[in-house]
């Protein structure tokens, strides 16, 4: 791995992000050679990386119920 540790996970990255970080982390979950504990890790990350794209989504969702432009990135 290449990063120094897990980035932020916070509102300010755009839903893209988010999605990409997920992937990768989901990548990370399919190896088979990985020890427990960074798996555990993984997991906790995905889940919250999954909440922050939940609450994007669902913000996204009344702003276009509310009839007001999408929020730049």
């Amino acid at each position: 791995m290449s990063s120094a540790g897990p980035e932020p996970t916070g509102a300010s990255q755009g839903l893209d992000g988010l999605l990409d970080r997920l992937e990768a982390v989901i990548g990370r979950l399919s190896d088979p050679g990985a020890p427990l504990e960074r798996l555990v890790a993984d997991y906790e990350e995905a889940g919250r990386l999954v909440e922050v794209a939940r609450e994007q989504l669902d913000a996204a969702t009344e702003r276009i119920g509310a009839g007001e432009p999408p929020a730049p990135n």
